[in-house]
């Protein structure tokens, strides 16, 4: 049996001596960078507990509100992400904070108003998937119900307090869209498609949005009277604005489009640009510019305004009911 020379029998030594050493090394290297880790995070911890002291989502803050006292989480005040309310509670302004002779965070409103948009965000809290759906707060007086909304306004939390969904409407197939909710709304779509906001948990309804332009192809944004969109849709499933009962900004070809009319606007519509619709299809910004409107007093383009029924309007039994909508391929 042939047998392998004394060269052979060193360097095999040699290199498991030396992979040893790589390992060594290499586990060298891992527990540094543990340590540098631990000690960032408690460099982290630090710092974040010199800006916000020792502050906690767990904290009970005990609020007067109009004189009435009220007590709640932290991480219910602060609950609705980018809110002026969650802001204020974040922790790292509370000696500065308004409070009163025992210390109570003030808030300078009504009860009456303040309590049942903490009670909605307590119930979202403890919301499961086999519970009753929870409902935003529509309180029954007019007056009342507005000055509920300026409230909720007020504090950066309709979003959170009267939030929306994006759907799919017409055309994709499953999976061709990615869509994000609040905070981060978006919409992904691979396939030229049809999609809709929609109220989720309330009536309250949706006069004014936004949407922000990625790489988009044939990008149609506007409103749809949705039940009647539904009962005249053509077989060739159109786009918004090219439907009856439809209206929309065409971004691709710069224009408005109304019920199937075209209006060329010679608009220069690019990644980046904000659409802003206003006023449930009558006023329509581009990158904060009023590019087109029904109202007789703006100076810009007009059109006739045929679209929006009478208020309270009723077709096939059912209330009309305007709904952003938008037509297009890409990202935005």
């Amino acid at each position: 049996m042939p047998k392998g020379n004394k060269d052979d029998g060193i360097s095999l030594d040699e290199t498991l001596a030396n992979l040893t050493l790589v390992l060594k090394k290499k586990q060298q290297a891992l527990e540094e960078r543990e340590i540098a880790i631990e000690k960032a995070t408690v460099m982290l911890n630090r710092e974040r507990s010199e800006v916000f002291g020792d502050k906690s989502d767990s904290d009970v803050l005990h609020l007067n509100i109009g004189g009435d006292r009220l007590a709640v989480l932290r991480r219910t005040l602060t609950s609705v992400e980018g809110s002026m309310l969650a802001s204020r509670f974040s922790g790292r302004w509370d000696e500065s904070l308004e409070k009163d002779q025992d210390g109570h965070f003030f808030i300078d409103q009504p009860i009456e108003l303040f309590r049942p948009m903490i009670n909605y965000l307590r119930a979202r809290a403890c919301e499961t998937p086999l519970g009753p759906p929870i409902k935003s707060p529509h309180p029954k007086d007019y007056e009342l119900r507005q000055d509920f909304y300026r409230l909720v306004e007020y504090f950066g939390m309709t979003p959170g307090i009267y939030p929306t969904i994006i759907e799919l409407y017409q055309q994709g197939e499953p999976g061709s869209a990615e869509v994000g909710s609040f905070p981060d709304c978006f919409v992904k779509s691979s396939e030229w498609s049809t999609f809709t906001c929609q109220t989720q948990g309330h009536k309250r309804e949706i006069t004014s949005f936004e949407v922000v332009l990625g790489n988009v192809e044939r990008m149609q944004i506007g409103w749809i009277n949705e039940s009647r969109y539904v009962e005249n849709l053509s077989d060739d499933h159109n786009g918004v604005g090219e439907e009856e009962n439809s209206l929309a900004l065409d971004c691709c070809r710069g224009g408005f489009l109304n019920q199937g009319e075209f209006t060329k606007l010679g608009l220069s519509i690019q990644a980046g640009s904000v659409i802003r619709c206003e006023q449930k299809g009558h006023r329509w910004l581009v990158d904060g510019k009023l590019v087109v409107s029904s109202v007789a007093s703006d100076d810009t383009t007009h059109f006739e305004n045929k679209f929006l029924p009478p208020t309270g309007h009723v077709n096939n039994g059912e209330e009309d009911k305007i709904i952003p909508s938008f037509s297009g391929k890409g990202h935005w």
